[in-house]
């Protein structure tokens, strides 16, 4: 066994020259690719704050020091449950210490309301390529005016700051019936905690739910802005209130899909899960039946009719009306059916004839007749009411109030394009000339 070990020995000393070139091309390279070993500590946070703005919103910051002056700073943060992911460049002052700071406004295409939880950091660099990205954080926002309490219940929370226990446990019990009731009528299950907040006027709610908005002569009642948080006021009939609010939350999961379900008709299954229509909604149908003046297919389709002081009472009273005929009509089983129709993708027409045989316009003259009024033909000319106002948007958006690109061209370990391929080109040069000697050596060696 000893000669093949000193042969080889042989064989390595006669050609050492090459096997420590090889050494060094690959020690040269791995030194190339290996990021600097200060690039994570050069930039050093020494502090992070989320600041509650209620109204306005929320204002992050943060404070840290940097060797070289600062590149970008930016905060990214994720509204649930329905925000996006987001991004926004952060204002900053400073050289070697430097603050930032940026504030998501509520209503700046996105609605910062009680009980929205964000979560967000930090990713910052500066001009050497120094790079930090913060741990992630949870902001829980509260309304600061009240002190809250809460009581809970199946998976609903009501957070209320007056009235009595009993009271609230009153809305409490009509949040969670309507989640068991109308969840099974439109086969789903909320799968998420719910929130309820019950404030005691709808002037009090206001900032809450969209600072500094109108609706056009609408006093607004209750709002879902979130798929898990429900809005309500006490002013009037507060437990069919919170039937509606809550029914909203249970039809947007039913429906979740390519299109969704046309707005009267959300609206109307709010509406048929109250124990009993609002008196300015049932008098203003009434009012409109008597006289043969009630909305239009096109008119309850549009997005005016539901926003405006002259017609919402008649919008609500009807899509609410129409909506009981459907069910009370087939039966619970038909319209279940109708909900996963939407929910797959279909287009209004098409719902309608696939499940009950009709379209939108036999839809609305089989309700004309069961409340005695004649048929309806088809127009091609715009009813008068059906403009073209829209209801001020309460919905909440995914876009950010700040630049949302990503267009840095670098490769997922933060090294720059251009100077991997100058290193990799060199290696292989280097690997190249590296066979050119082994192969003269090997010659001269042979």
């Amino acid at each position: 066994m000893c000669p093949p070990v000193v042969r080889t020995i042989s064989v390595i000393k006669r050609h050492w020259p090459m096997v420590a070139l090889a050494s060094l091309v690959v020690a040269l390279t791995l030194f190339a690719f290996a990021p600097p070993a200060s690039a994570q500590d050069a930039i050093a946070v020494t502090s992070e704050n989320a600041m509650n703005e209620f109204p306005t919103g929320v204002t992050f910051d943060v404070e840290f020091q940097s060797p070289s002056p600062l590149k970008e700073a930016r905060l990214r943060y994720e509204l649930a449950p329905d925000g996006t992911g987001a991004s926004a460049v952060a204002d900053c002052n400073g050289t070697t210490t430097i603050t930032c700071s940026h504030t998501l406004v509520s209503g700046a295409g996105i609605y910062v309301i009680p009980g929205a939880n964000i979560t967000w950091h930090w990713d910052i660099e500066d001009e050497a390529g120094n790079s930090i990205s913060t741990a992630e954080k949870l902001y829980v926002h509260e309304d600061t005016r009240f002190t809250f309490e809460t009581l809970t219940r199946d998976n609903v929370t009501l957070y209320y700051y007056s009235g009595s226990q009993a009271q609230a446990e009153a809305v409490l019990t009509a949040a969670s019936e309507t989640m068991t009731t109308l969840g099974a009528l439109l086969r789903t299950d909320v799968p998420f905690p719910v929130k309820v907040y019950l404030y005691e006027t709808a002037q009090e709610m206001q900032p809450a739910i969209a600072p500094g908005g109108t609706g056009r002569g609408v006093t607004i009642l209750g709002e879902v802005v979130y798929s898990d948080t429900a809005m309500v006021s006490a002013d009037v009939s507060t437990l069919d209130i919170t039937r509606h609010e809550i029914a909203h939350i249970v039809t947007r999961e039913a429906t979740e899909g390519p299109f969704g379900i046309p707005d009267w008709m959300n609206e109307g299954i709010s509406v048929f899960s109250q124990e009993s229509g609002l008196s300015g909604h049932d008098s203003a149908l009434e009012a409109a039946i008597d006289s043969d003046n009630v909305l239009t297919m096109p008119e309850l389709n549009s997005s005016a009719a539901g926003g405006t002081g002259g017609t919402v009472g008649l919008y609500y009273g009807q899509a609410g009306s129409i909506v009981t005929y459907l069910v009370e009509t087939y039966g619970d089983e038909k319209f279940a059916d109708l909900i996963l129709t939407f929910k797959e993708g279909s287009t209004n027409d098409n719902a309608f004839e696939t499940v009950y045989g009709f379209d939108q316009l036999g839809l609305e003259n089989e309700w004309r007749a069961s409340v005695g009024l004649e048929p309806r033909t088809a127009s091609v000319t715009a009813t008068p009411r059906a403009t073209e106002e829209a209801r001020a948007p309460i919905t909440p958006t995914n876009n950010d109030d700040g630049d949302n690109s990503s267009s840095s061209d670098s490769s997922d370990d933060g090294m720059p394009v251009v100077t991997m391929a100058i290193i990799i080109a060199l290696a292989a040069l280097a690997l190249a000339a590296l066979i050119a000697l082994a192969t003269i050596v090997m010659r001269r060696s042979g």
